[in-house]
């Protein structure tokens, strides 16, 4: 489903590429940190630190690394 607008994108594209590439790099590394951020907060408690990394991954990239490595 596409719920922004051509004239939206267009803009948020322009604004991005406007900066130099470090600050993208970082606004994307920030935006990464932000993610998994987002996963801890629904992250079940009392799993071990491998648990939850595993947790994290795959709420971030939707699969765990083995079926994404599997994919075709």
């Amino acid at each position: 489903m596409e719920d922004t607008t051509q004239t939206a994108r267009r803009l948020a594209r322009e604004i991005v590429m406007s900066k130099s590439v470090e600050e993208r790099v970082l606004m994307c590394a920030q935006m990464f940190e932000d993610a998994k951020e987002f996963a801890r907060i629904g992250m079940p408690e009392n799993l071990s630190e491998a648990e939850q990394k595993q947790f994290i991954f795959r709420r971030i990239h939707g699969a765990s690394p083995e079926e994404l490595a599997n994919r075709n």
